[in-house]
């Protein structure tokens, strides 16, 4: 039962970074400042998704945290 709500937050971490850095690319920022702190953001993001494993606990909650911040629950 554990594995099983593990593996759901897993996924759902997963699926919050997609849609996080489908929002980063969509955003289009003039700015090449900003622009660059996107692009950066992206990169971290997208290692993030590749190293993620079910068992990150701290880093799925971060993920959680993160995407509320920045596109609200989503839910």
């Amino acid at each position: 039962m554990a594995e099983d709500k593990q593996n759901a937050a897993y996924e759902n971490a997963l699926r919050q970074l997609d849609e996080l850095i489908a929002h980063l690319r969509s955003s289009g920022e003039v700015s090449c400042a900003v622009a660059e702190q996107e692009d950066l953001m992206l990169i971290r993001l997208a290692d993030l998704k590749i190293d993620l494993r079910p068992n990150d606990e701290k880093a799925i909650a971060d993920i959680d945290r993160f995407y509320r911040r920045h596109l609200g629950d989503g839910k």
